[in-house]
């Protein structure tokens, strides 16, 4: 997410690799919202990790080849005019870890190693997902997940890491998680209507997928996450803080939680993750995947999105279930997910979704990035198109 600033944003495709150094100057671009030009794609590099010659997850859902698939992202934008890509690997034998890309035009993406590896024995040593970057004052924090184990008894908490130039990153000195090991857990999720404080197992210690936003009416920020509803069913849980180090829970959002009164995907659905909030005209609107939605099951046809939303006039939380946030239904592209949200300095709305399964027309390219153009109609609902482009010098 961006949170400051004007963007121009141009497009897109492959080309990453081993290349060197950032590109610090900004391509001079014009994004069109176009029907008929063909998908626009980001890809991180491919590789064969067991050696069968597809570079590819053949076996879906098995993750059992390529340990670059971009999954849960973030974008930031430097003060050169540099976009930069964060994401978690999903590797088979090795914890995953968060890679960093630079691009100037969308064309040409710069691999930067790295960004943040696991810590052994503490608190996040069995891997790291799903980063989202804010700055502010001067410095860039990045919002992270920390696995602890694996299976039903794992745990998962929200880490914290800063850097002043987006390139090297230093975990938060400070430790808000009772009973770990090691810097930069700042949250775990264990609130009353969590499961948090139940036994492990069950997946019952969820706490992940951070997306933090400034509420500049209450003078704080919250930080929306994927925890494990008291119903059973996943939910998205807000914490706040004045200084971006303490949390402390403010509530739920219903709207997100299987709920059997519910309507459109609420009552059919159940493993709720990867929040997002984007702003229109005075609207919030909290993105959300369902991957345990039936009706997006590679057996129902014609396919469905995994990708819902809720609305709400204000950014307003509680602990009974945030009555004010309001379900609304899907999102238009089938089978994606972990969507960030960006706005051009001409208006145009873009938006990144990962392709995740075979119901989505581009599966070919599974486990890259599909850029579309947001199209906003009067009453608040929305579609969406591919983008066509062009840069100069």
């Amino acid at each position: 997410m961006f949170v400051a600033g004007c963007i121009v944003f141009a497009l897109l495709l492959a080309g990453c690799g081993a290349d060197t150094g950032p590109q610090r100057q900004p391509a001079v671009c014009t994004l069109h919202c176009d029907p008929t030009a063909s998908a626009a794609f980001i890809e991180s590099r491919l590789d064969d990790d067991d050696g069968d010659g597809n570079p590819r997850d053949e076996d879906f859902p098995v993750i059992n080849d390529e340990d670059d698939d971009i999954a849960d992202h973030t974008w930031a934008r430097d003060r050169f005019g540099t976009y930069h890509l964060f994401f978690h690997t999903e590797g088979i034998y090795a914890p995953s870890q968060i890679e960093h890309y630079t691009t100037a035009d969308f064309r040409t993406f710069y691999y930067q190693g790295t960004a943040l590896r696991p810590s052994s024995a503490a608190w996040e040593a069995s891997g790291l997902w799903a980063p989202h970057i804010v700055e502010y004052g001067g410095t860039w924090f990045m919002f992270y997940a920390g696995n602890e184990g694996t299976g039903p008894g794992s745990k998962e908490r929200i880490g914290l890491a800063t850097s002043t130039d987006l390139y090297t990153w230093t975990r938060y000195p400070v430790n808000n998680c009772p009973g770990t090991a090691g810097n930069g857990c700042v949250y775990d999720c264990a609130e009353g209507w969590t499961t948090w404080g139940n036994a492990p197992g069950s997946w019952n210690q969820q706490c992940r997928d951070p997306f933090v936003i400034r509420d500049d009416v209450n003078g704080c920020w919250l930080l929306f996450a994927t925890a494990k509803s008291t119903n059973g069913y996943g939910v998205v849980t807000v914490a706040h803080s004045t200084n971006l180090r303490d949390w402390s829970g403010a509530g739920f959002i219903n709207a997100t939680r299987r709920l059997a009164g519910g309507r459109g995907g609420q009552p059919t659905g159940g493993q709720c993750e990867n929040p997002f909030v984007m702003s229109h005209d005075g609207t919030r609107y909290l993105l959300f995947t369902d991957w345990q939605d039936p009706e997006d099951s590679l057996n129902v046809q014609p396919p469905r999105t995994q990708v819902q939303y809720a609305t709400s006039a204000t950014l307003a939380v509680d602990s009974t279930g945030s009555a004010n946030w309001i379900y609304r239904g899907y999102t238009p592209d089938p089978a994606v997910n972990a969507i960030e949200v960006l706005q051009t300095g001409d208006g145009t709305w873009l938006m990144s979704q990962r392709i995740a399964n075979p119901l989505n027309p581009y599966y070919n390219r599974r486990g890259a990035l599909v850029l579309k153009c947001i199209l906003w109609a009067s009453d608040g609902t929305f579609t969406t198109e591919n983008v066509s482009f062009s840069c100069g010098g």
